[in-house]
């Protein structure tokens, strides 16, 4: 499990760095890389590499539903919502936090709920009050954005697409289930 953890840090940190370089040198004017990943789609090797994102994030969503079954619906839509459309980066914290929940127990990692009851994460009041302002602030740049597109049609849905599982897992962390508090 030790293994797992090395990865999953390295490839936050991979996919962090390369999220600054975006931001710095491209920007997320123009639908949060939409535009990009569609544009790309005209090459057949960067096809093929779209599509082999793609298929490999739906083999970790059918891996997360059946997991996380017997859990609040509503987590496991922003789970979905945030890996198909930030990628590795949201999987390898989603492993982190199986991992923990699993505390070492191989079948708790891969069975989650299906096999024992996963510890709830403590999010201290103050976590809460600032993912919740966190959560205000990204709607706000959301918004922002897309009227600095003029309402173009790529980049909003890029823009609402990519941001709006970002809110909504802030929101989930500002108010967790009851049973979360």
């Amino acid at each position: 499990m030790k293994g797992a953890r090395i990865i999953a840090w390295v490839v936050i940190a991979i996919m962090g760095v390369n999220m600054v370089n975006v931001a710095i040198n491209s920007g997320m004017d123009h639908g949060v890389g939409f535009d990009t990943f569609l544009g790309g789609s005209g090459d057949p090797w960067q096809l093929f590499i779209n599509n082999d994102l793609v298929t490999g994030l739906l083999f970790m969503v059918g891996w997360l539903i059946f997991r996380e079954q017997g859990g609040r619906l509503v987590d496991r839509i922003a789970w979905v919502w945030m890996i198909m459309w930030w990628g590795n980066i949201v999987v390898a914290a989603y492993v982190l936090l199986a991992l923990w929940q699993a505390g070492g127990d191989d079948r708790g990692f891969f069975l989650g709920r299906r096999v024992t009851q996963l510890p709830a994460l403590r999010i201290s009041a103050a976590a809460r009050v600032a993912s919740g302002i966190l959560a205000l602030l990204v709607t706000f740049w959301t918004l922002v954005g897309i009227v600095k597109v003029g309402f173009a049609p790529i980049a909003t849905f890029g823009f609402v697409m990519g941001f709006a599982p970002v809110i909504l897992s802030l929101l989930l962390v500002a108010w967790p289930a009851r049973r979360e508090i």
